[in-house]
């Protein structure tokens, strides 16, 4: 529960007006951060700030001087179907199918490939020598493959049909041929595929053709044979019938030629199905532009399955996509296929009806020219066959000087866009950016850690946390010795400094105190009571020293040492061995005998000369009231020196009876709870708090103490003091 808390709830403590809170305006939070604040709370932690920013500074420049330099070059190719440069044929080619993103992707795969990696290798082997020296082995060009292949970094460039060939590795030359080489033998693996699908479709083409030839003769020379047999060598002086049937039998004759050709087609085409060839040379499906170009697309695919097949083995997961693929060519090849065959049979059956027609016409007149009409018959059976023989070969032919045209000139389907240069600068680590990164990195961490700092700091720093967060008057910081001495050294203990330097720096944070609960409101103070919530908080030097300072400015001041156990201002004034605070109180000796007077200061000292030694404890209520009532009959000033209130009951009994009780607290060293259950427990007893004041407070760090403190404007006044 705060202080504040503790106060509303009970009105019936016992009180001084005097010892009032802070009203709640003086805690209202403002709408932004006062900057002078910021500033304190910077400085008070502005060693945290620089260690830290110091040690991530650092770890950065370490990290940076232990890194490899990377280097990064990069090649592009553009994928763009290429056309054949020479149609040697009426039939009209396909447009090259727009590349997609399964193109792209399946083109990626390929680039970045063991196969691409083993040919650039190869390349790079022969342009260049091993760095051990000696001679390429296969060893050597495999380590070499997988070293490059390990470099290499493929991605597609957005949606675009470029891919990029980035290699990222220690030796900037090398990086640099990597991904110019990776882009060029991806374009030479193209070009080989293609040589060789030409060159064995020109090696079958070439045997094909031969046989045609001879059935091309053969059948020319039956033709001639029959006709000389049935003396149809001329059909000149024939009669109006024969002049008749010499029309209708040119007009049958080229009908059952039509029809012999159809069939002939028809039937090669079957008897190659026969065979079992699928159909690859029927004349009606070669002369197909799509068959045509799922042709080159399974000698293409063909050829990448042996080339997998023969590196990596059956079993590898590219082969069955291959496979996959061939399959997928080979039957809309078949599909195309027995869409012809469909057109053939149609053609067929048109040619047929044609024939019948012209052969009923004729049925009239054939009966005197029947025997001729029958050896006519025969020559055009011949002639359809010779006809049929002739085509095929034409056909093939064809294709044979297509083929021998474009041998030599198979371009590939991708262009190099961007050649790799050799990179100047390394891309890792990035000096600027990791410069840039570890300065905003080390204040933002800097700037963190002061906001860890003041979010775990325990104890008291600033007047800002007494008025505020504690909610009690602020009556001032005694600074440590070292610090307000500067530069300056002593061997004087505290107690004795201010004493032979009452003018000093140091001696004037007593004399503000001592102004603080003189000045303040309320009935005049006589006896003050110094105390605080645990041991080693300065208490006691704080008392000797406020006490010898009081005396020093002649007034009557007396100093009580009521710290029984620990006798701590009796030791550090050497109290000597004579009747008192034990015995005074026992009421066996009068006050003048019980007290010291410390020729130093003239201050009068009423301590013990020993801790107690039984359970009988002086310090009640009734005894500690007359002491005090005397006293003030006696001295100006009381100043009673006591034990920390949170581990030594009779102290709430010495601070009810009080005049005024001054509260001391350790600079950034007690905690606020520590403090606000020593308030409460005084409050509760009726204690008159005055204020509480801060101990051993280093002024040289002067922002800690906040700047409505003296000692943040302690070098504007070095000239006041003696030190």
């Amino acid at each position: 529960m705060a202080v504040s808390t503790m106060h509303q709830e009970m009105p019936g403590a016992s009180r001084d007006p005097e010892v009032e809170k802070l009203s709640p305006e003086a805690s209202r939070v403002p709408f932004l951060p006062d900057p002078g604040l910021m500033w304190q709370v910077f400085r008070r932690n502005l060693k945290l700030f620089l260690a830290i920013v110091v040690l991530v500074l650092g770890l950065t420049a370490g990290w940076a001087l232990t890194r490899t330099p990377l280097y990064e070059a990069s090649s592009s190719v553009l994928i763009k179907p290429s056309a054949s440069p020479v149609r040697t044929t009426t039939v009209d080619e396909p447009q090259a199918a727009a590349a997609n993103a399964e193109i792209i992707d399946t083109q990626i795969r390929l680039i970045g490939s063991e196969y691409i990696a083993a040919r650039a290798a190869t390349a790079y082997a022969r342009q260049s020598p091993p760095p051990d020296g000696g001679t390429w082995t296969e060893e050597k060009r495999a380590d070499l493959a997988s070293r490059m292949l390990n470099l290499m970094t493929v991605t597609r460039d957005g949606t675009t049909l470029v891919i990029d060939i980035t290699a990222q590795g220690e030796d900037p030359e090398f990086v640099a041929a990597t991904a110019n080489l990776f882009a060029e033998q991806y374009i030479q693996a193209q070009v080989d595929v293609k040589t060789n699908s030409s060159s064995e479709t020109g090696r079958f083409l070439q045997t094909r053709l031969a046989e045609l030839q001879r059935d091309a003769l053969a059948a020319q020379a039956a033709v001639d044979q029959y006709r000389v047999r049935n003396n149809l060598v001329s059909a000149n002086g024939g009669t109006m019938a024969e002049q008749e049937v010499s029309q209708l039998n040119q007009q049958l004759a080229i009908a059952q030629a039509d029809l012999a050709e159809k069939r002939g087609r028809l039937a090669a085409a079957q008897q190659q199905l026969t065979r079992g060839g699928g159909g690859a040379d029927v004349g009606a499906a070669l002369g197909s532009g799509t068959i045509g170009g799922l042709r080159s697309q399974e000698a293409t695919t063909a050829a990448e399955l042996a080339a997998v097949t023969a590196r990596y083995g059956p079993l590898h997961p590219q082969r069955r996509q291959l496979e996959n693929r061939l399959l997928e060519i080979r039957s809309s090849i078949q599909q195309e296929i027995d869409r012809v065959l469909s057109s053939l049979r149609a053609e067929v059956a048109t040619a047929q009806s044609r024939v019948a027609s012209l052969s009923g016409s004729r049925g009239g007149a054939a009966g005197a020219l029947a025997a001729n009409g029958r050896a006519q018959a025969g020559l055009n059976a011949l002639l359809v066959r010779a006809k049929a023989a002739e085509t095929i070969y034409e056909n093939f032919l064809a294709r044979m000087r297509e083929v021998g045209a474009l041998q030599g000139a198979e371009q590939p389907d991708a262009t190099i866009a961007v050649r790799a240069e050799v990179p100047e600068l390394p891309v890792s680590p990035n000096l600027r950016l990791l410069a840039l990164a570890g300065v905003v990195g080390a204040l933002a961490l800097g700037l963190a850690g002061i906001g860890a700092a003041e979010y775990l700091r325990r104890g008291v720093q600033t007047k800002r946390d007494v008025e505020r967060r504690l909610r009690l008057r602020y009556a001032g910081a005694v600074p440590t010795l070292k610090s307000a001495l500067g530069k300056a050294r002593t061997r004087d203990e505290p107690h004795d400094y201010i004493v032979n330097h009452p003018h000093s720096l140091f001696a004037e944070a007593f004399r503000s105190i001592r102004t603080f609960l003189t000045l303040s409101a309320g009935s005049r103070a006589r006896v003050i009571a110094i105390t605080s919530a645990l041991p080693r908080e300065g208490k006691t030097t704080t008392a000797v020293c406020l006490a010898r300072a009081t005396a020093m400015e002649g007034a009557r001041t007396l100093l009580v040492d009521a710290d029984l156990r620990r006798r701590g201002a009796s030791e550090l004034l050497r109290y000597p061995d004579q009747p008192d605070l034990y015995r005074y109180l026992a009421g066996d000796t009068p006050l003048e005998q019980a007290v010291f007077v410390d020729d130093a200061s003239g201050l009068h000292v009423l301590g013990t000369v020993e801790p107690p030694t039984n359970a009988l404890n002086p310090l009640v209520e009734a005894r500690v009231s007359a002491m005090f009532a005397e006293l003030r009959e006696h001295y100006d000033v009381i100043i009673v020196d006591t034990a920390p209130v949170l581990g030594v009951a009779e102290t709430r009994v010495v601070a009810m009876l009080a005049d005024r009780v001054l509260l001391l607290t350790r600079w950034k060293h007690t905690s606020l709870r520590a403090i606000e259950a020593m308030a409460d427990m005084l409050v509760d007893g009726g204690a008159k708090i005055t204020g509480l004041a801060l101990t051993q407070v280093d002024i040289n760090r002067y922002a800690s103490t906040g700047d409505g403190d003296v000692y943040g404007y302690a070098k504007k006044f070095r000239g006041y003091y003696t030190n």
